[in-house]
Parts: C-alpha cells; structure tokens; sequence
C-alpha cells in the first residue's frame, strides 16, 4: 500500500474523479481544494477538467502529470490524451486516408471530450487484442518516454 504523501504535497496521478489515487487519502476541505486548484500547473487543472468531462459520461481515466510539465490522462487501452494547459492532443483510433491512426487536437475541454467518448466508444467495441496490436500509444509507452532519457 502506497503511503499518502507529506502534508500540502499534491499527489503525481490523480483519478479521474479529482481524488487521489491512493485509497486512504483524505477528502480536502473545500476551501482548501479550491486553493490547491489554483496552484496546480495548467495542463494538470486542464487534464482534470477533461477528466471530469469524460466522468459524466462514465468513462473512468487516470490523471498523469509528467516531468515534461504537459499531463496525460488515460483513457483506455490506446488512448491516451496530453495537454500543455493550451490545447488536447491524442491519436484517434479512427484511420486517416492511409489507413493508420490519425492525430487529433482540439483547444477546448468540451469538443476534445466529444470527439474522445467517440473514439473510447470505437476503442471498446474492438477486440482488446486488436487494440493491443494497433499502433495506438499504450500509458506504459508515453510515461517511459517522458521520465526514461535513452543513452
């Protein structure tokens, strides 16, 4: 079991419902999320909100912020979605006119969440190995590609 971090200290991965990912976190005080919510960088308050979004249509994510200062917020297996606080970019299961996964941005939280509970639907409807054997980016991949500097 992970232990809850020092007092004050904001948790790296944060669910998709705002709360810490560790079980036995306390809620905070209203006041007091309110305040933490103004110190946190933009793309982390930019990837909760889409996270928020994406929950009131039941879909579950996970919130990363990564070393680079953008956050990721993981979806399902093979979409995953980053934010630098200005706009949201992933790789839409849809295929481009070559047949391969297309790239998609949007600057608002509400058109992404559209267009993402359209691809999450697509997703979901495939068989997980086909997921798995596409070239949609897996968590393990983007979180190792911005903490790990290759020799």
């Amino acid at each position: 079991m992970k232990a809850a971090p020092p007092q004050g200290e904001t948790p790296i991965s944060r669910r998709g419902d705002g709360l810490p990912s560790h079980a036995h976190a306390a809620a905070p005080s209203t006041t007091a999320t309110t305040q933490e919510a103004a110190h946190r960088p933009a793309a982390l308050r930019r990837a909760e909100e889409l996270a928020a979004a994406l929950a009131r249509h039941d879909i579950p994510t996970d919130v990363h912020e990564l070393a680079s200062g953008r956050a990721a917020i993981s979806i399902y297996y093979g979409l995953i979605a980053y934010t630098d606080g200005q706009e949201i970019h992933w790789t839409s299961p849809k295929p481009s006119r070559r047949g391969r996964p297309a790239p998609a941005t949007e600057t608002t939280t509400a058109a992404a969440a559209e267009r993402l509970v359209h691809d999450y639907r697509i997703l979901r409807a495939r068989p997980l190995t086909d997921v798995l054997g596409c070239e949609l980016p897996l968590l393990a991949d983007v979180l190792m590609a911005d903490h790990v500097v290759p020799r």
